[in-house]
């Protein structure tokens, strides 16, 4: 009886650690049991608030996914992926120029700050006049959502940079691309990926918001067609299939993230953004 009182004859593990507090802790039962009370949540009152239950969606998924999500999803991605590259490879020199140049800075900086400021959904009716409804107009709606949080937190990192590694750079004679190239980048990695995943969240929602808008091939047209159509199990399947790869690649910006900004933890690092 004074086992069970003092808790002695609960389950301990390897490390003495009670088997309950481990899996209370464990981020991973947290997020399943979140989920499972979101699904019995939706299952209960689901015909009132979503128009479908879990169990219809469930039952929609395989017929859906590979016959309409499939494809709409690869119209989609072809024009995020190549946006949000060319916002990579536009954004970061441009954000280091204006760190590194007064000159720059005063020119750009109010035009950087006004774009980033436009909500995306203002530009993309003359994006539809200037380039059409097709893959131009998805690609340019992507760069213009994700290049500017890159341009600005690739800035405000670079100005962020201690003056005393400068002036040490400086002190041992390095040229400008050396002080860059061995200082400025290293040190802004932080802001960068800061930047990069704004960007990736703003391009995301920008490409659906503009298929939505337009009726242009995409998943966000298949959403719109669903919803018009009452294909409400399909609109799930599609919405579920957007959330599950927002979260890979936020992850995958994640695991990169640390991969390059702490190499003194790449042994055991697993590539794959899903090992801990």
């Amino acid at each position: 009886m004074s086992e069970i009182a003092t808790g002695a004859s609960l389950p301990k593990t390897a490390d003495g650690t009670g088997l309950a507090h481990r899996l209370r802790h464990n981020p991973w039962v947290l997020r399943i049991a979140s989920v499972a009370l979101l699904l019995i949540a939706w299952q209960l009152f689901g015909n009132r608030y979503s128009t479908s239950f879990p169990t219809d969606v469930a039952r929609a998924f395989p017929h859906s996914f590979v016959h309409d999500v499939v494809p709409a999803l690869g119209d989609t991605l072809k024009g995020f992926f190549a946006g949000f590259a060319a916002s990579i490879v536009i954004g970061v020199p441009i954000g280091l120029l204006m760190a590194r140049s007064r000159l720059v800075e005063l020119a750009l900086e109010p035009y950087v700050n006004a774009l980033y400021a436009t909500p995306r959904l203002a530009l993309i009716p003359v994006l539809i006049l200037w380039l059409g409804i097709d893959f131009q107009m998805r690609f340019a709606v992507v760069l213009v959502s994700g290049v500017f949080p890159i341009i600005l937190n690739t800035y405000l990192g670079a100005k962020e940079v201690d003056r005393n590694l400068l002036d040490a750079g400086k002190a041992y004679a390095a040229g400008e691309l050396q002080i860059l190239r061995t200082i400025v980048i290293p040190a802004s990695l932080p802001f960068i990926f800061a930047g990069f995943r704004l960007g990736l969240a703003r391009s995301f929602i920008g490409i659906i918001v503009a298929e939505i808008e337009t009726s242009v091939l995409g998943i966000g047209n298949l959403i719109n067609q669903d919803a018009k159509t009452l294909r409400f199990d399909g609109m799930w399947v599609a919405i579920i299939t957007l959330g599950v790869l927002s979260i890979i690649f936020s992850t995958f910006l994640k695991r990169t993230e640390a991969w390059t900004t702490r190499p003194w933890e790449r042994k055991g690092m697993a590539p794959w953004p899903f090992r801990r």
